[in-house]
């Protein structure tokens, strides 16, 4: 997975002159960059179903503050303010989520081909619920790889969801900035 995001991120800078990529690179990391690594877990774990109501509403309240900076240093539209919040939200939570499944000895890039994520991805929307296809479409693809997933408690099948909620937003909102 992490393979294809980098060759995929060259071929998309490779496409574009010097200075725009760079801006574009900057734009897209500016609010994950300003977000703290412990604050990014939070963020990561409160997405995974972590923590109370009370402490997401706190960590959405200053990802929000970060990216209105970074909206306006960057000089981001009005109109694309939401979708930039979304991605930045989806992609701290997704990278967070990488690891701590990584941890579980589970691989996120098996969801990835799975449910066919990435650049040139399909990248289904699971912004609401994921579909009876899509979940045996993940538990299959584990499987295959030799999980034995009789093995794999609740939590790590929500933290896979979660990954894949966060990686269909993450995808989707990225495509629709246009920068």
């Amino acid at each position: 997975m992490m393979k294809g995001l980098i060759a995929g991120a060259a071929l998309t800078m490779a496409a574009l002159p010097a200075g725009a990529a760079a801006q574009e690179g900057e734009k897209f990391d500016c609010a994950v960059s300003a977000v703290a690594a412990d604050t990014k877990a939070s963020i990561g774990a409160a997405m995974a179903g972590g923590g109370d109501d009370a402490l997401r509403e706190a960590l959405f309240k200053q990802l929000a503050t970060i990216t209105e900076d970074c909206v306006t240093k960057h000089g981001i539209a009005e109109a694309q303010k939401s979708d930039y919040l979304e991605y930045s939200l989806a992609r701290i939570s997704r990278e967070w989520l990488i690891g701590d499944i990584a941890k579980l000895n589970l691989s996120s890039a098996i969801v990835d081909k799975a449910l066919d994520f990435g650049p040139a991805g399909a990248n289904p929307d699971l912004s609401s619920d994921m579909s009876e296809d899509q979940i045996m479409k993940i538990v299959q693809a584990y499987i295959a790889s030799g999980v034995d997933i009789e093995k794999v408690d609740g939590t790590t099948w929500e933290k896979v969801g979660a990954y894949a909620a966060a990686t269909s937003i993450y995808w989707n909102k990225r495509k629709q900035l246009p920068f």
